[in-house]
């Protein structure tokens, strides 16, 4: 269900909080996962994570159960 998994709404929702909390590099990067296919799937299990926990911490790399 990777990448497709969130609606355009919620995708432009977490770049707009991407973009108020981050600067410079480290925005560019956060950006540039946004719209990578692996956004919102977990770097350890590979399972979707919520869009619930993203809006928590839209830099989340694990899902709860691998953090």
């Amino acid at each position: 269900m990777h990448y497709h998994y969130f609606t355009l709404e919620q995708r432009a929702s977490l770049e707009q909080m991407i973009r108020s909390s981050l600067a410079g590099p480290a925005l560019d990067s956060a950006l540039g996962r946004l719209h990578s296919a692996d956004y919102g799937v977990c770097d350890t299990c590979g399972a979707d994570i919520a869009f619930r926990r993203l809006q928590a911490d839209p830099l989340a790399h694990r899902c709860p159960n691998c953090s």
